[in-house]
């Protein structure tokens, strides 16, 4: 941590008198107290004076000893350095401070302070250019090392703040690395006339020295990271009880650097981060929470609490410091075309808060005036990191090429970066963010753009001309069928097995360790008995299912329904008590006969993204490059393969028999030794082509589902299907949560939504609409899908269960050719499946809907968040303030002016009036060049942006419409949507563009678009355009 100026050494504290005003208040988080017996890291804190110094331990300020006030801010108020890091590592941090005394003071330093100071007039011994400086800073970490290794040797131990509990040396090398965890050097607080610059040795700083030797327990720890600080006492503060405490950001700030985080400022104390993470700028005596990045660098967040996003869709956020094992905090994705990768998090400075972020917190002056909070406003923060950082650090950045930098605001301090309700920001010209939905501890935004980044792979895989899975290490040997019957299990079983190669979500296993077993699962498609929750019958057939035929989908079915994979020889093995992978998705590329190269096409796109691809053919001979096409007669039978590549220049002729219609196949991977690889033609089509993706087998620990039976139902056709069940694992030690459902959909292009209702009515009381009887709305969650099969949604939130209690999956489908369904099975045990048909829910008796919900068990969380049920966003504009008020709401209007001349609150005018209990319009006067006002309602800059207007409509071929529209000044993005429904209610897509033109695609023939067009500058938006309507008739589509 270095800033670039110089101070007189009582600037120690000038930042925290920048704060002297400011107010916090109250906080509803854990006592902190007595949590030392379970620390897992330990600070060492030894008090050192200078030579010319007196003892001041014991000095008194506000009735407090100097080493009473530090162990407050340290291990005990309510605000304290461990408790700050318990909360941001969800538990995983518990720092304890201990002191070493020296006969019960400070240890004394050989030299006097201005020794290690700057040459004045004032001060004659200080060092006089840099030579003396650097090496007066090497004296400085020796002098205090070198006490306390004298202090240890003349017999002093390791104590708590009073002397009254001792500690064994050991406790210092927490995690036995021979390395003491930290040291806090404390140096004696002074009022000489001494200058101290950012360079200079008595800096506040972190640094690292091994010169302090301990013994302990027969061996010897050395010190390593080191902090050290001067403190004032002339700016104290008090928690809610009593406890004097110093101002803990410094403190905070540089354990953090101990920790492994890094400045978010740079040399010129520039920053593009500000409020947004205590690693950048302190907001307060008590610092701001640090960031989901950081944390994530740190192991603290995981994957399960930090997702990548991959498409277009809504989602929704825990706040930041929000505790469980599989609560989403944060987003991110790499963006195209850049070095960057976006992340996004919800920062509630209210008082919803987490403790530090709470700009109303119980924090008071030593004269019991209590400290004002900052204006900062709450919501969604958009930030960008340089990919492949761990640690982001912008000490060497300039503006512009900054490693870390908060998106959008428009004041330096970014406290007006977070995204209220409705308001929206340009990621880049082709990507933007809204917010739709906020309760106090929960966020949802969509995000709409290209996402091309996160396809670059894939497509540049699939664009080959040759492919060849076995190059990339993902494809395991194969195994020989022998004379069974079983090639449509050994097909998909590896399939399976080069997907989980391919996703790397194993990393313990290779090519060739990797082997799961396909008789297994030939076994359970015809032997299973009740799942483990008892909500299926099984299925027990007398038949040899060896020589069953079968074909992929059943493999599918089976997946979903946990009952395989599994590794080993012994078929039957319990895919529950052993399983080796959770399965997750299913993907049927349809065949395509009318368009080949498209139906080509989508196969190398499933082989580029999961691995491989089941592919069933006719089968009569074994050749190496094989056309069975062409072959007639009675010896042909189907055979189930698994295709892992292709070669687009293999010659026509060289297929036999006969030949083939065009150059190209796939290589194949068989289930017979004999023949173990071959080329087949492109010529060959199939219906049974499913890709597969699996989890590790932790992700999920239950399975629901009443769709036991192997057999479908195809006449039906339904959109919405729900699914009652009830809860069954959680106990006194575990929470049960939904963390997915798993539907079987019909259809291409279709949007998937869940709904989980809890709480239900008892399902058996007569009530009518069950799967929503008395229950309410805990989670909504919106997928995408181009291809049909048994896919898994992910909730953007888990939804906790209780034991006992009635809850419901609710699946509703739609795409635009309106084929969208949801598979049904012949019902096997329990018929708890409804369908909604658009006049209620009625029971669909001897059916029931192909959907599983897929749970979690975890440790009860001590201080879990209130779930709050859930609603729609809205449909019309809301409108928030661009700062969140320290107070109630005005009952009576309002007006508020703030300045912001240096760190303070947003310069903004606002005017708030309340029209009606229920309704509430926020108009913002904003600043302009010329020192006017321009007003903002609704997200909509009326004065500045003017409507754009469609200009012209042009039909093209192949299915494509151009649009051209009225260019609007100072506006460099427009929004285009367009959609089938005159009201853009459904079927609605979003496109971004920095022209004044546009190309639609892929457009429906014989259908009626309507398309509007808005302009955007930054977090205003333009009104709509009139609305513009076309058909795409058969005429132009060639």
């Amino acid at each position: 941590m270095k800033k670039g100026f110089s101070i007189i050494m009582a600037f120690v504290t000038v930042m925290t008198m920048l704060f002297s005003g400011v107010t916090f208040a109250d906080d509803t988080n854990e006592n902190t107290e007595n949590k030392t017996k379970e620390s897992n890291f330990t600070n060492l804190i030894v008090f050192a004076r200078f030579l010319d110094e007196d003892e001041f331990i014991d000095n008194s300020y506000n009735g407090e000893s100097v080493r009473k006030i530090t162990d407050n801010t340290y291990n005990s108020a309510y605000f304290n350095v461990s408790d700050y890091y318990e909360i941001a590592s969800r538990g995983s941090l518990k720092i304890n401070s201990v002191y070493l005394f020296n006969k019960g003071g400070s240890v004394q330093l050989s030299h006097t302070r201005g020794y290690y100071a700057e040459y004045s007039e004032e001060n004659p011994e200080g060092y006089r250019d840099n030579g003396e400086r650097a090496e007066r800073m090497y004296e400085l970490k020796t002098d205090w090392s070198e006490s306390i290794n004298r202090a240890i040797s003349a017999g002093n131990v390791i104590t708590n703040y009073d002397g009254t509990k001792k500690y064994n040396f050991s406790e210092l090398d927490k995690n036995n690395d021979g390395v003491i965890d930290a040291i806090t050097i404390i140096y004696k607080n002074t009022t000489q006339s001494i200058s101290v610059g950012w360079s200079s040795p008595l800096w506040n700083y972190k640094d690292y020295a091994d010169y302090v030797k301990i013994n302990a327990d027969g061996k010897t720890i050395t010190s390593k990271n080191y902090v050290q600080v001067t403190n004032s006492y002339n700016y104290l503060y008090k928690d809610n009880r009593e406890n004097v405490i110093l101002p803990m950001a410094v403190a905070t700030h540089e354990m953090g650097h101990i920790l492994g985080f890094k400045d978010l400022y740079n040399s010129s104390n520039s920053s593009p981060v500000y409020y947004m993470s205590a690693m950048a700028k302190h907001m307060s005596p008590v610092p701001q929470f640090i960031s989901v990045k950081e944390r994530e660098a740190k192991g603290w967040l995981t994957s399960d609490n930090v997702k990548t996003i991959y498409q277009n869709g809504q989602y929704t956020l825990k706040e930041a410091s929000t505790r469980g094992d599989s609560q989403i905090v944060g987003y991110k994705l790499n963006l195209k075309g850049t070095n960057k990768t976006l992340y996004l998090e919800y920062r509630n400075f209210g008082t919803g808060g987490n403790k530090y972020d709470c700009q109303s917190k119980e924090l008071y002056k030593t004269d019991g005036t209590k400290l004002k909070g900052l204006i900062i406003g709450s919501g969604l923060v958009c930030y960008l990191v340089d990919k492949d950082t761990k640690f982001p650090n912008n000490m060497g950045c300039v503006a512009g090429k900054w490693n870390y930098e908060t998106l959008g605001g428009t004041y330096a301090t970014k406290s007006d970066a977070p995204l209220k309700l409705n308001q929206s920001l340009e990621i880049t010209d082709d990507m933007y963010v809204e917010v739709t939905n906020i309760t106090d501890n929960q966020l949802t935004f969509k995000i709409e753009g290209d996402f091309e980044e996160q396809q670059t792979e894939i497509k540049e895989i699939s664009d080959r001309e040759k492919y060849d899975g076995r190059d990339d290490g993902i494809v395991t040997p194969v195994k020989d069928q022998g004379d069974t019957n079983l090639c449509w299990a050994y097909s998909s079983i590896a399939a399976a097995e080069s997907s989980i190669l391919k996703s790397g979500i194993d990393p313990t296993v290779t090519k060739d360790t990797l082997s799961l077993n396909p008789m297994a699962a030939a076994y359970r498609v015809f032997k299973r008995e009740s799942d483990p929750l008892g909500n299926t019958d099984g299925d027990w057939q007398s038949v040899n299912y060896l020589t069953q035929s079968g074909d992929p989908l059943k493999i599918a079915k089976l997946y979903s329904m946990w009952w395989a994979p599994v590794s080993g020889n012994v078929v039957t093995t319990n895919p529950y008590e052993n399983p080796s992978y959770r399965f997750e998705n299913a993907i049927y590329i349809p065949e395509n006969k009318s368009n080949p190269e498209e139906y080509i096409r989508s196969i190398k796109k499933a082989i580029a993204k999961y691995g491989a691809v089941t592919f069933q053919y006719n089968n009569a001979r074994e050749t190496l490059y094989y056309n069975s096409k062409n072959e007639q007669g009675s010896t042909i039978s189907p055979h189930a393969c698994t295709i892992i590549g292709w070669d687009d220049n293999i010659p026509s002729d060289k297929f036999v028999p006969n030949g083939a219609t065009q150059k190209g196949g796939w290589l194949v991977k068989n289930s017979y030794k004999s023949l173990e690889y071959f080329w087949l033609s492109y010529d060959n089509t199939s219906s049974c082509s499913y890709a597969f993706s699996f989890a590790p087998k932790d992700k999920y620990d239950f399975n629901y589902y009443y769709d036991g039976s192997m057999g479908d139902f195809p006449l039906r056709k339904d959109k919405s299907v729900a699914n009652v069940f009830k809860a069954k694992k959680s106990d006194d030690l575990k929470d049960e949560y939904i963390k997915a459902v798993n539907v079987a959909i019909g259809g291409e292009n279709v949007t998937a939504k869940v709904e989980i209702y809890k709480n239900v009515d008892y399902p058996y009381g007569g009530q009518d609409n069950v799967p929503v009887s008395g229950g309410y709305l805990a989670n909504t969650t919106t997928a995408y899908f181009e291809n049909s099969g048994y896919v898994t949604i992910e909730l953007n939130q888990p939804v906790k269960i209780e034991k006992d209690q009635w809850f419901s999956a609710i699946v509703s489908v739609s795409n635009e050719n309106g084929d969208a369904k949801i598979m049904t099975s012949y019902k096997n045990g329990r018929e708890m499946s409804y369908i909604n048909n658009g006049s209620g829910w009625t029971q669909l008796k001897n059916y029931v809907g192909r959907i599983k919900v897929y749970t979690k068990l975890e440790n009860k969380v001590e201080n879990p968040t209130i779930e709050v049920p859930t609603t729609e966003a809205p449909t019309t504009a809301e409108v928030t303030t661009t700062s969140e008020p320290t107070t109630e709401a005005p009952t009576t209007a309002e007006v508020t002016t703030t300045s912001e001349p240096t760190t303070e609150a947003p310069t903004t005018a606002e005017v708030t009036t309340t029209l009606k209990p229920t309704t509430e319009v926020t108009t913002t006067l904003e600043p302009t060049t010329n020192g006017k006002t321009t007003t903002r309602v609704d997200g909509v800059n009326k004065k500045s942006l003017k409507q754009t207007k469609i200009l012209k409509v042009k039909k093209l071929k192949n299915r494509k419409v151009r649009i051209t529209f009225k260019k609007v000044s100072k506006a460099k993005i427009y929004r285009i949507q367009y959609s089938t429904d005159r009201k853009f209610k459904k079927n609605v897509r979003t496109k971004r563009t920095g022209k004044t033109t546009y190309l639609l695609r892929k457009l429906r023939v014989r259908k009626r678009y309507y398309v509007r067009v808005r302009a955007i500058v930054g977090k205003d938006k333009g009104k709509w355009s009139s609305v513009k309507s076309f058909k795409v008739s058969k005429r132009f589509y060639k």
